[in-house]
């Protein structure tokens, strides 16, 4: 066991109150707090948060998997998909994190790595409609028009309201 403190607002920076409880919960509630962070777009300061999660408890593959995002936002996308790879040694299973590190390889060019990261996020869980936005993507950017069009019907078809809500994303 050790000593674990809790934040009282987004503002305030720890530690504020402590209570008694084991690595896997301090590194657990580490994330919650950076994903807090993260949303409000502290990023720099979220990946601190990571950071200290996995430094308490390295098989938190949630804790590698948002640090890869964070990563991936500074414009570190090597580091990140070294991130995104060690959460997914931990958890094969992870659609979303496939799902991410084949973004962070779209934006790096490797677009083959993408779309097997895409597939691989689409076995998982073949109603992610944002995979399969994805690998069309990547699929059109290799020049795959028909392959990619299907992917995007695919994506439309389990999410109708998809691609407004990627355009109202990169507004």
């Amino acid at each position: 066991m050790i000593f674990h403190w809790f934040k009282k607002n987004r503002s305030e920076i720890p530690p504020v109150e402590y209570k008694k409880v084991s690595r896997k919960e301090a590194s657990e509630d580490l994330v919650k707090l950076g994903e807090d962070l993260a949303n409000d777009r502290h990023y720099d300061r979220a990946l601190e948060y990571f950071n200290k999660a996995i430094e308490i408890n390295s098989k938190n593959d949630f804790a590698w998997g948002d640090r890869g995002l964070m990563l991936d936002k500074q414009g570190r996308k090597n580091e990140a998909i070294e991130s995104f790879s060690r959460a997914l040694e931990i958890d094969p299973s992870n659609s979303i994190t496939w799902h991410n590190q084949g973004l962070t390889l779209l934006k790096l060019n490797k677009l083959d790595e993408a779309i097997e990261c895409f597939n691989k996020a689409i076995e998982i869980n073949e109603k992610y409609a944002k995979a399969w936005y994805n690998k069309g993507r990547g699929l059109s950017m290799l020049g795959k028009i028909n392959e990619s069009q299907r992917s995007f019907d695919t994506a439309k078809k389990l999410d109708p309201l998809l691609f407004s809500k990627l355009k109202k994303m990169k507004s």
